[in-house]
């Protein structure tokens, strides 16, 4: 096990508080920026195409930094990059909060998502590591996502009080206090990492660069959304040369930074795809309700807030049941169930119109969103993350984040470029807003396909680990067998059946000191 307890004898439950500390900060912030997002726009003067930027600068930083933020944490020590990312978090947010302009508010999220990229991925590996058992570690990782389901309902309360209030910046300050004290207790609970395994870990500095470039410039190439003019398709260009570059490096390096191997399982590579997708769900989700309730049925910041309660507070306890029902169903019914809902939920609020009342179609979209969202991020977690090897659970983690928050950022952008065309043909933001989440709704659907028929049920899996268990043992039963053999082998006690003949000792050749040249 990577971990020790030399700095720390706290119980299991007290570290797991700290992860779903950080995991609640993460969330919280980025809900409450959600709520205040209309008022943010008229403040500063955000145009229609540059307000997603809020969003995507945090995502675009957040995901493509992920793998080395894991990394740098297998090899310098999770608990050091745990701390790292949420002081800088923490600093990044008070900027966010002097930003006056849209320049340094899109650059100060940005420097947010790179806090985020060291904190979330070492939480989770640590996680994995003080966890063991596997229906301990399902509960435990139910657990942590059930911490960001509270994020999210508090996050839209004080996001919608300070907006309505003292104003949308303190939501950032809070955030930064938050990210100190939260630093501060994690340095006395979390056990130090091993330094001798640490040592062991080598850098791929060259696919560490590589594939960061190769997916910024990605992830900002499909955001920008003039996908016509010639940066943008530079930066598209760009980031598929260092793509395929990335893949040859890994295949030639001796520790890749990421082994191709680790895609060969299948129901884990399902897992990224419904990962990104659900991700992809959920800012799309709300950032369009949340328009559609401000601008378009006018809704105040805090009706908004209180609108978005069905969304939040049940998680607390669909989350732990999810996690608890996983080990006993298995993933993909649960899989099923919860992106059904998602697209149901996204469905009934696209019906909505402008004068629909709260509780006919937003009420019980929210409601059904809610099942959806606890049963598919923690099922698509778990299923995800228990199968690592005992030496792969970083790098697991922090491809699943990566899978979520580049995949998001790339399937935000895209929804934001169809839905800005659709109101520039129509000249109806609604019928943008509408489109946005109608594109929600077929992600999601694919989610359900993607599970139908590339996840394994439990019944499945469970035949498939008794064969493996069988075919080892008859393995090693055939190597005891050969031994034995071996050992009651006639020839073995000739020494092999021949006669090998005994050759005489031959002395040591005398050395003859000769000068090389004749004096």
């Amino acid at each position: 096990m990577l971990l020790t307890t030399t700095a720390t004898k706290a119980p299991k439950w007290a570290i797991l508080i700290v992860f779903c500390l950080a995991q609640f900060l993460d969330i919280a912030n980025l809900s409450a920026v959600n709520i205040s997002l209309p008022t943010i726009k008229a403040e500063l003067h955000f145009s229609d195409r540059q307000l997603p930027w809020i969003v995507n600068a945090f995502t675009l930083t957040f995901g493509t930094f992920l793998l080395i933020g894991g990394k740098l944490g297998d090899k310098y020590g999770h608990k050091l990059y745990f701390l790292v990312g949420l002081v800088w978090f923490s600093i990044w947010s008070l900027v966010c909060g002097l930003s006056n302009s849209v320049v340094l508010l899109c650059i100060a999220r940005a420097m947010q998502g790179l806090g985020a990229a060291a904190t979330i991925p070492n939480a989770l590996a640590l996680i994995q590591f003080t966890y063991i058992e596997e229906i301990e570690k399902s509960r435990a990782l139910s657990v942590f996502s059930s911490s960001g389901a509270l994020g999210f309902g508090i996050g839209l309360v004080l996001g919608g009080v300070f907006t309505a209030t003292i104003g949308w910046e303190y939501i950032f300050y809070i955030s930064a206090i938050m990210g100190v004290l939260i630093a501060v207790v994690a340095y006395f609970i979390i056990p130090e990492s091993n330094a001798e395994l640490r040592a062991n870990v080598k850098l791929d500095l060259a696919g560490a660069v590589t594939i960061t470039v190769a997916l910024l410039a990605i992830v900002y190439g499909i955001s920008d959304g003039n996908w016509s003019s010639a940066p943008v398709i530079v930066c598209l260009v760009l980031g598929v040369l260092l793509l395929a570059l990335f893949v040859w490096i890994e295949k030639k390096v001796e520790a890749p930074m990421l082994p191709m191997t680790i895609f060969r399982t299948r129901m884990f590579t399902a897992m990224l795809i419904v990962g990104a997708l659900y991700q992809t769900w959920y800012l799309v989700y709300n950032l369009y309700c949340t328009l559609i309730f401000q601008e378009v049925m006018g809704y105040s910041a805090l009706s908004t807030a209180y609108a978005f309660f069905p969304l939040a507070f049940p998680g607390l306890v669909l989350n732990p049941l999810a996690g608890y029902l996983i080990p006993k169903v298995g993933a993909k019914p649960l899989l099923v169930v919860g992106t059904g809902c998602m697209a149901v939920s996204a469905a009934l609020f696209a019906l909505a119109e402008a004068d629909t009342g709260y509780w006919p179609l937003p009420f019980p979209s929210m409601c059904i969103g809610e099942i959806g969202i606890a049963m598919t991020y923690t099922s698509a977690m778990v299923a995800a993350l228990t199968m690592a090897k005992s030496d792969e659970h970083g790098l697991n983690s922090a491809v699943f984040s990566v899978a979520m928050q580049a995949g998001s950022g790339v399937g935000l952008a895209i929804t934001n470029a169809i839905s800005e065309a659709v109101i520039q043909s129509t000249g109806s933001h609604f019928k943008g807003y509408r489109v946005g989440l109608w594109i929600g709704f077929g992600v999601t659907l694919l989610c359900v396909f993607i599970t139908l028929v590339f996840v394994p049920s439990k019944a499945t899996l469970e035949k498939k680990k008794l064969a493996k268990a069988e075919r080892s043992s008859e393995k090693a039963t055939d190597c005891q067998k050969n031994e034995v053999k071996m050992l009651d082998s006639p020839d073995l006690e000739r020494g092999g059946g021949k006669d090998i003949e005994q050759q005489p000792e031959t002395p040591p050749l005398k050395q003859e000191l000769t000068p090389s040249h004749p004096a």
